[in-house]
C-alpha cells in the first residue's frame, strides 16, 4: 500500500486527494460511496471469481464481495471488480492472532475471512485501477481492474 503503510504510517489527507481524482471514473452510486462511506470494520460475507470467458470477451473475469456494513442500519452492499486483469489473495488463518498471545487464533478462527480493514484504490493507468485490501485477518487481497462498481444489496 502507499498510503496505508501500517498503524502509524497512514496518510490520510494523501489518499483523499488520490480517491478524489478517480471519482469521475465510476458511476454515480460508486462514487458516492467512496466519498461517504468506506467498508473499514464491515463483515466478508462472501467472495466470488466469475470467469465469464466466451471466446470473445477481454478480460472476462469478475470478482464480486458481499459486506454487510458495521454502521447501525447500514445494509449489505455488493462490490464488483470488472475486466479483472490480476487477482492476488494471500490468506493464512494462522497469522490471525492476537498481539499479546502470537499463538492464540483470534476467536479460534471461527471468522475466517474477518472484517475489511483498509483498502486504497489507485490508478494503474488511464483505463485500469488497483485496488488493494487488508482484512483484520492479515489477509491481502490485490486486484487490478478495469472498473468497480459498488451497490446496496439489502437495506
Amino acid at each position: 500500500m502507499k498510503y496505508f503503510v501500517d498503524d502509524d504510517h497512514w496518510d490520510v489527507m494523501g489518499y483523499s486527494k488520490e480517491l478524489k481524482k478517480l471519482l469521475s471514473r465510476f458511476n454515480k452510486e460508486t462514487s458516492n460511496f467512496l466519498k461517504n462511506h468506506s467498508f473499514h470494520d464491515g463483515k466478508v460475507v462472501s467472495l466470488t471469481v466469475l470467469n465469464q470467458e466466451n471466446g470473445r470477451t477481454k478480460d472476462p473475469t469478475t470478482i464480486k464481495m458481499v459486506i454487510e456494513q458495521y454502521e447501525e442500519d447500514a445494509g449489505i452492499y455488493e462490490i464488483q471488480w470488472l475486466n479483472v486483469r490480476k487477482f492476488l489473495m494471500d490468506y493464512d488463518i494462522k497469522r490471525n492472532v492476537y498481539g499479546n498471545k502470537p499463538n492464540e487464533i483470534v476467536f479460534g478462527g471461527r471468522r475466517g475471512l474477518d472484517e475489511w480493514g483498509y483498502d486504497e484504490i489507485l490508478p494503474l493507468s488511464r483505463r485500469k485501477l488497483q485496488h488493494e485490501i487488508l482484512l483484520h485477518s492479515q489477509t491481502k487481497i490485490l486486484i487490478h481492474s478495469s472498473d468497480i462498481k459498488i451497490r446496496k444489496i439489502k437495506a
